[in-house]
């Protein structure tokens, strides 16, 4: 039982960033995996669990005398006061660029697959207006909402799967070399820069409650990341290829329209686009939330539920001048987002973790 009615669970909160960090796995990881590593690619979620599993012991370790504090407050304990404020102004900045980032690619992939001829701006306005109203409803909302819909995606998402596999060539798939070994861990980049939004969610650590249990949830998540991480990379370059999927820009999405029920029921992937928006839903409020409690740390505010139009304005502008099209998109993403990422979501709780033993305040 929750001990607050506007808190939730760590259970819950690791459920929110798993859903958030979905639609990046599916966008990404196929073409990244086929391109370094080529059929040994779906063994790449195996090479990158052993970090994920140190985020979540370092995250226990941050949180085991520091239970009612988030992030943010922890920064600005550890490295005072004008460090502090100065690295969450940075984090402030880059999640809203973020935010805008995944409005962008919730929009593209919306034109080239459905709409191709809708204007975007339609759809920035009206997933941020979502997203809005959803965050402005507090993270208790948002947690349900996302717990429930996080259940029935892994249903369609597993179903999908299984339906797919008939057109799973094991030629595609194998063998299996020890001379992958070496391009599987450079497979490990992507994976650290969507995994490790798992350090982010405690940016919101006041509204969590049970954090003595980090390490237990966080474990069942990297079992169910590895797993499902496996799942996609086995669907779509089992189906296609290797060769096939570097070239293709959503391979996932191309893999779900392969899929043939009885050789009469077809055009399943408008489920897989449904669920789809789902999790781009959940990534987009995910920063949001994310940008609002920053903006409480930083400012040492107790209620800023009024900040969130003004930071979903910035994901506006951020989507469209980050690129031109998808090209600069996913050039963004590969040469720069994935390694910031790295940084804001890996190395720097390392090093607050490491700062805070030294000087003994945590």
């Amino acid at each position: 039982m929750l001990a607050s009615t506007d808190k939730i669970s760590t259970r819950q909160a690791v459920i929110f960033f798993i859903a958030a960090q979905g639609s990046a796995v599916i966008r990404i990881l196929p073409k990244y995996a086929s391109e370094a590593v080529g059929r040994a690619g779906w063994l790449a979620p195996l090479f990158s669990v052993l970090p994920f599993i140190c985020l979540v012991y370092i995250m226990q370790s941050l949180f085991k005398n520091q239970r009612d504090a988030g992030l943010g407050e922890l920064y600005i304990k550890v490295f005072g006061n004008i460090a502090g404020r100065a690295i969450l102004a940075f984090c402030l900045v880059w999640f809203m660029i973020l935010m805008g980032l995944y409005t962008r690619y919730f929009t593209e992939r919306i034109l080239s697959s459905l709409l191709p001829n809708t204007t975007p701006t339609f759809f920035y306005i009206t997933m941020l207006a979502a997203v809005f109203f959803a965050v402005r409803g507090g993270i208790v909302n948002i947690a349900r909402t996302v717990e429930f819909l996080f259940y029935l995606f892994l249903v369609v998402y597993i179903s999908l799967f299984l339906v797919s596999l008939p057109n799973v060539q094991i030629i595609n798939l194998l063998p299996v070399t020890h001379f992958d070994i070496i391009p599987l861990t450079r497979t490990i980049k992507p994976f650290l820069g969507i995994w490790g939004y798992f350090s982010l969610i405690f940016f919101f650590g006041d509204k969590i409650n049970d954090k003595e249990h980090i390490r237990r949830f966080g474990l069942q998540a990297a079992l169910l990341l590895t797993i499902t991480g496996m799942m996609v990379l086995i669907q779509t370059i089992g189906v296609y290829g290797h060769t096939v999927i570097r070239r293709i820009p959503l391979p996932y999405f191309v893999s779900i329209k392969s899929i043939s029920l009885l050789e009469t029921i077809e055009r399943i992937e408008s489920a897989a686009l449904a669920f789809w928006v789902f999790i781009d839903f959940a990534v987009i409020s995910f920063f949001l939330y994310l940008s609002v409690s920053v903006i409480k740390s930083l400012f040492s505010l107790s209620e800023v539920k009024y900040f969130t139009s003004p930071a979903a304005l910035f994901a506006f502008v951020f989507a469209f001048y980050l690129g031109i099209n998808r090209l600069e998109l996913e050039q963004f993403s590969n040469y720069i987002g994935l390694p910031i990422n790295i940084f804001v979501c890996f190395i720097m709780p390392a090093v607050l973790l490491a700062v805070g033993k030294i000087r003994k305040v945590i």
